[in-house]
């Protein structure tokens, strides 16, 4: 059986592509929570919600934005994301925040501030939703999606893709938006994917204006240089149980990071005279990808290796 396992990851570990790692989090928003004491919003989602807390909007006098949709407005499973453009009675932040709006972006919201975006290590060619929207007067529903990547002192647009919707649309439709890269990017991997919708323009939103969003997804893949594939790089054993070993070429070979197929990353280690030794015993058996880059954060090479039992 052991010996079937081993093959079987071995085997999975030379067809699966790099292009798994497209995970989004709650992307059919079938779950819905509140952090700060607001009405509920989808989980890993931000919105206009966070004024309908009492920390914020103390009398209770702030509408909700943002809802669930069921039944007959769902697209699939039990509920789409309904957006709707509203105007703040109580609003604390309004030197920075509009009191005429509404939004939902990928992220999360505590006493600290606002984490917008999730961590993210793919490269997709294409984000795709499915929507309807009933605009009020001229207002135009605004998306934004971006893959991002730290630098070590700033935040590099490593790909964007912006969309804008006029026509009022009482069935839902899917819309593709094509990610636009950098050149300059051409070999680095991002850490971070921000997605924005809002049911208004940013320039002269109309309360009332609303959007319904379900389905989220990435698909396909904007390779990077193809020489940095992982020949120059060598692994061993593949699979292993306890030590994975990384041999590499390059002078500049700073660290190992190792994701898992939804492009999280669980593990890393340390390069030193050209060799890493990652520990995978607490790593769950399967097929992880793992990228070697510089001080600097710039990929080297990437490839994929595989933990057994």
């Amino acid at each position: 059986m052991k010996k079937l396992l081993l093959f079987t990851l071995i085997i999975a570990s030379c067809v699966l592509p790099l292009s798994a790692q497209l995970y989004i989090p709650n992307a059919g928003f079938e779950s819905w929570s509140s952090s700060l004491g607001e009405e509920i919003q989808p989980t890993g989602w931000v919105s206009y919600n966070i004024f309908t807390s009492a920390l914020t909007d103390p009398m209770n006098t702030n509408p909700t934005s943002l809802t669930q949709a069921g039944t007959p407005d769902n697209f699939q499973g039990s509920y789409s994301a309904k957006m709707t453009t509203i105007d703040l009675v109580t609003n604390p932040l309004a030197t920075t925040i509009p009191s005429r709006g509404g939004f939902m972006l990928s992220g999360s919201i505590d006493l600290q501030g606002l984490h917008p975006g999730y961590q993210f290590t793919s490269r997709p060619s294409t984000f795709s939703y499915a929507y309807k929207y009933t605009p009020v007067g001229t207002d135009t529903a605004f998306i934004l999606v971006a893959v991002t990547h730290w630098n070590g002192t700033s935040r590099d647009t490593i790909a964007a893709a912006v969309d804008f919707m006029v026509f009022t649309s009482g069935a839902y439709g899917i819309r593709n938006m094509n990610m636009n890269y950098n050149p300059l990017y051409n070999n680095v991997f991002p850490d971070t994917a921000i997605i924005y919708f809002s049911p208004s323009s940013l320039y002269s939103p109309q309360a009332g204006s609303t959007l319904f969003i379900d389905a989220i997804s990435f698909s396909g893949y904007n390779g990077i240089n193809e020489g940095l594939m992982s020949n120059s790089v060598s692994v061993y054993p593949n699979p292993s149980s306890n030590i994975t070993n990384f041999d590499v070429i390059s002078e500049n070979a700073h660290k190992v990071i190792a994701y898992d197929l939804m492009g999280r990353e669980v593990n890393w280690t340390m390069i030193n005279n050209k060799r890493a030794k990652l520990s995978t015993y607490n790593m769950t058996p399967g097929v992880y990808t793992y990228s070697i880059v510089t001080a600097e954060n710039e990929v080297l090479s990437y490839g994929k290796f595989a933990v057994a039992n």
